[in-house]
């Protein structure tokens, strides 16, 4: 089979479409992949910047149809599913043509949601969803959220802009104000959409949520207050804030989130992202164009 994956580290002319056996399944749930989508992670990953036994293929994301369901899964054969491989802490990439994986961290994609998009979901929601519940009460603070217009920062934003109870600012790049004032429109959150770090007061916010590696934002945070990230290489210094609750936040495999996160996009409360879609042999492309910045949406490899 065909897989995206690296043999040394480097620039994105180290990718290689490499020839491998297909897995083993034993009792593990084989997922014929759809689409796989490309996430800073895979850029580090294939940098050296995040260190990983080589070779190795790369991804955490996929979607695809069940090509073999070990007896009592919950599995059929030809089901539509979704999975986030966690490929730094299990040693499974998902930029396969298949992929075997633990059947307790995979789920039914809905109807109506195309493989493409839901190939998009699992990491950015997952991580999204897992930040959410580590935030500290929101009702009646004000919110800044650092990075909407990526994939983290845009489900947050999705979720936030729904609370009644908090004002949310968002942090954007200025090519994305526009698109973003238009969804803030009839979202019951009140707030702002700023563009210029120039525009966000010393102090002035209960929590920060960072989603897009904006260290010197730790500042914006009230004393008593709480900053998240997710961003570990772009993170300030705890230590320079010590009446501020630091959380960096670590995404973990869990089933539960990856449906909560599948259900949502399929009631239409997700947020909403283009998918450019590329086949493998273009996977170079796909992390240099993440890699140069400015990119809106998410990238999608195919077998």
């Amino acid at each position: 089979m065909r897989a995206v994956g690296i043999t040394r580290t480097g620039g994105p002319e180290v990718l290689e479409v490499l020839d491998l056996p297909e897995p083993d399944a034993a009792d593990r749930l084989v997922i014929k992949t759809a689409a796989t989508a490309v996430n800073p992670v895979d850029l580090a990953t294939r940098s050296g910047q995040i260190p990983t036994s080589l070779p190795a293929v790369l991804g955490w994301d996929l979607a695809g149809t069940v090509a073999h369901a070990p007896a009592g899964s919950g599995f059929r054969t030809g089901d539509r599913v979704l999975a986030m491989t966690a490929q730094l802490g299990t040693g499974v990439g998902s930029m396969a043509e298949y992929v075997a994986f633990d059947p307790k961290y995979v789920a039914h994609v809905p109807d109506g949601v195309p493989l493409t998009d839901a190939a998009t979901l699992p990491l950015a929601g997952v991580t999204a969803t897992q930040l959410l519940r580590s935030t500290p009460d929101r009702h009646g603070k004000r919110i800044l959220l650092i990075g909407a217009q990526g994939g983290v920062g845009g489900h947050l934003a999705a979720r936030l802009l729904d609370e009644e109870s908090a004002r949310t600012d968002l942090l954007v790049r200025p090519a994305d104000r526009s698109a973003w004032q238009e969804r803030r429109s009839g979202r019951p959150a009140d707030g702002a959409v700023l563009t210029d770090l120039a525009q966000i007061e010393s102090r002035a916010y209960d929590i920060v949520i960072d989603a897009g590696g904006a260290p010197d934002l730790f500042e914006a945070v009230r004393p008593q207050g709480a900053f998240l990230t997710i961003t570990p290489f772009s993170a300030p210094d705890p230590a320079s804030r010590p009446d501020v609750a630091y959380t960096l936040i670590s995404v973990e495999l869990d089933r539960d989130d990856l449906v909560s996160v599948a259900d949502t996009a399929a009631g239409g409360a997700g947020p909403r992202q283009e998918t450019t879609v590329l086949p493998f042999e273009e996977a170079a492309e796909a992390h240099r164009r993440l890699e140069r910045g400015g990119f809106r949406g998410k990238l999608v490899l195919v077998p």
